[in-house]
């Protein structure tokens, strides 16, 4: 059977729309929201059980060299704002 349409009476000057359901951006952006969180949370189990297990490598921290060797001198500490000076100790 065919579904009846209904017009418009005449005196309206537009059409009655159809009510239609959508759903509210709001919950769009809640189950998109959702959705994201559950990708990522995927993705780090995954990444954990690949690189989890094992710890990292040591790096060998190279030894500085001694930038001054000499044993005499004093060093004063810096005033507001100034650097630290090393000045050869006076006799």
């Amino acid at each position: 059977m065919a579904k009846k349409t209904s017009k418009p009476a005449k005196g309206s000057a537009r059409p009655e729309r159809a009510a239609r359901r959508t759903e509210p951006v709001y919950t769009v952006m809640t189950f998109v929201t959702f959705v994201a969180m559950a990708v990522g949370c995927a993705l780090l189990y995954l990444d954990f059980e690949e690189y989890g297990k094992t710890s990292p490598t040591k790096e060998n921290i190279p030894a500085l060299p001694k930038l001054a060797d000499d044993s005499k001198a004093v060093t004063t500490p810096a005033g507001r704002g100034g650097a630290q000076t090393t000045e050869p100790a006076t006799p």
